[in-house]
């Protein structure tokens, strides 16, 4: 239990950092009080996905692939998105665009990784020592 807490922890705290870097990279960022254009917009998009392309990985390397913490760790960063899209002056076809890129960030690092949605604890082999 405190490995997939720990798991969503650094996942959701690494994609952050890693969408803001992809974000202020690709699209230069958007300034609060101004309107994106199109280069920010697709910065945007790009550094939702990339984000939730590497919480996902994260969750799931530290959590024994276990897929609904990729799923998890890829809501985090959309999280992240609608609280942008919220605050800065940005155009209403974000919103579908964005909810799909990080659907599909986490959904690419689960099949890349082969997750499974069994839990970690029914794959654990017994040792000697379990009673």
């Amino acid at each position: 239990m405190l490995r997939n807490l720990a798991a969503i922890i650094v996942a959701a705290i690494a994609g952050l950092i890693v969408a803001k870097f992809a974000e202020a990279l690709i699209g230069g960022g958007v300034a609060p009080g101004e309107a994106a254009d199109g280069g920010n917009l697709a910065g945007l998009v790009a550094g939702y996905f990339i984000g939730a392309f590497i919480a996902a990985s994260i969750a799931l390397l530290i959590g024994r692939r276990w897929a609904p913490l990729g799923w998890l760790a890829a809501a985090t960063i959309l999280f992240n998105a609608i609280i942008t899209m919220t605050t800065f002056k940005l155009t209403l076809f974000l919103w579908p665009v964005s909810i799909a890129a990080c659907a599909a960030g986490g959904w690419l690092a689960i099949r890349l990784l082969k997750a499974s949605t069994s839990s970690p604890q029914n794959n654990r082999k017994e040792s000697l020592f379990d009673n």
